[in-house]
């Protein structure tokens, strides 16, 4: 016990410092592992490489990779221009257009900061154009943003199946439905902030033949997730192969667009590395830290704890979500899958929860947290790509991060909305 009890208080001293997330798991689990004499420090290096090599895990840099060619290949701006013909005259179109876009290409990309920076670019100064005021526009940004680590494929569904054994295409599956009913009530939030602030309606009207065009050049772009997702539950390949199929496809549209030069590709290629080092990294040194919690036992004290005084399903999914919450705006969400699934997620499949749906819950609760003040990373981003203060940006994005809450608590506790579509798909 009192062992484990350094093990966590050693963790919690370093993150409350400062330290970097995975020189917090190291040291601590080291520490741990020095003081208990359970194993040499060798198996640090040992369990970090061993996590690391993994087939599964091979899809994160993959697809970040196609996330960034697709971002330079230009294909934002034949998804605004698609969805601003469908859309027509409607009130609020440009921010239904803004929104919509970042759900698309959210499902291409997987990334929220890139989806905030590609779409923002296109459509910030159409907002202002259309008299959105600068807090509405950075905030509805920011919040579109965040529906791309929701909307498979999903960087944080990968790491969590992968962590806690669970199918990443049924978590792709379940974060589909999730990912299209937040989007559509961002949508209904943008129609009354509009009539509020009094945004002018779109004046332009466009043929058949005009919207048929747009829908032509932006095809490939809209075929891309159904190529990929499709590819997946149908069994054609894995979502490691789906990555690889992302990759290619986005490489062979820029350089058909004539948008990928050698110059984009080869920084392309380094903004991958970077970005993928990091996640990397986590993921190995996850592999050290589940070593240490099973030797520790904390998971099991932690369920033996709190299952009684829990009680049940209600009670724990309530906690779970209360306390993702808060950890989602302090704590990047790769690492807080990492340190905390390992620990809570077993409370949850003690008292009847299923793994599926508890999945898909806790990486949407987490994935809020890009939205959430005051450590949000799409917040941020806004920032630098729309030029507004931060401050502005937080009061912007309140109507939609208080619907997005909302969304997810309905979620919780009627599961059948995120488990229906994986069911259906198996039949």
């Amino acid at each position: 016990m009192s062992s484990a009890l350094l093990l966590i208080i050693t963790l919690l001293v370093l993150v409350l410092i400062g330290c970097p997330i995975v020189f917090c798991i190291v040291l601590s689990s080291s520490l741990y592992l020095v003081v208990t004499e359970l194993r040499t420090l060798s198996v640090v290096a040992q369990r970090a490489v061993v996590g690391m090599d993994s087939f599964v895990m091979l899809a994160v840099p993959l697809f970040t990779l196609a996330g960034y060619l697709m971002e330079q290949a230009g294909l934002s701006k034949r998804l605004t221009d698609w969805v601003g013909k469908i859309c027509g005259r409607v009130t609020g179109a440009t921010g239904m257009i803004t929104i919509v876009c970042c759900a698309i290409f959210a499902a291409l990309t997987g990334s929220g900061p890139a989806t905030v920076a590609a779409i923002g670019a296109i459509m910030i100064p159409a907002l202002k154009e259309s008299g959105y005021s600068d807090e509405a526009s950075s905030g509805m940004l920011a919040a579109g943003g965040a529906l791309g680590p929701i909307i498979p494929p999903s960087v944080a569904m990968i790491v969590y199946g992968s962590t806690m054994s669970v199918s990443i295409p049924d978590m792709f599956m379940g974060g589909i439905v999730p990912g299209v009913l937040i989007a559509f009530l961002f949508c209904v939030a943008n129609y009354f902030i509009a009539k509020k602030e009094h945004v002018k309606k779109p004046t332009e009207t466009y043929t058949l033949r005009e919207i048929a065009i747009a829908t032509w050049k932006a095809l490939p772009v809209i075929l891309m997730p159904v190529i990929v997702l499709g590819g997946i539950y149908a069994g054609i390949f894995t979502p490691t192969e789906a990555a690889t199929v992302c990759v290619l496809y986005s490489l062979v549209l820029g350089l058909c667009y004539r948008t990928i030069t050698l110059k984009i590709l080869i920084e392309t290629l380094k903004r991958t590395i970077i970005s993928s080092a990091s996640i990397a990294m986590i993921i190995g040194i996850s592999s050290v830290f589940g070593l240490t919690l099973a030797a520790a036992k904390i998971p099991a004290m932690v369920a033996e704890a709190l299952v009684p005084v829990l009680g049940n399903q209600l009670i724990y999914m309530l906690v779970l979500m209360l306390f993702l919450f808060v950890v989602g705006c302090l704590m990047e969400c790769l690492a807080a899958i990492v340190i905390l699934a390992p620990i809570l997620v077993p409370i949850g499949l003690n008292l009847g929860c299923d793994p599926l749906h508890l999945g898909v819950i806790f990486c949407i609760n987490l994935v809020i947290g890009f939205v959430t003040p005051p450590f949000g990373v799409n917040l941020f981003t806004a920032v630098s790509t729309t030029g507004t203060p931060y401050a502005k940006v937080v009061k912007g994005v309140l109507p939609y991060l208080i619907i997005a809450i909302a969304t997810v608590m309905v979620l919780a506790f009627v599961p059948d909305i995120i488990l229906w579509l994986p069911n259906f798909m198996k039949g």
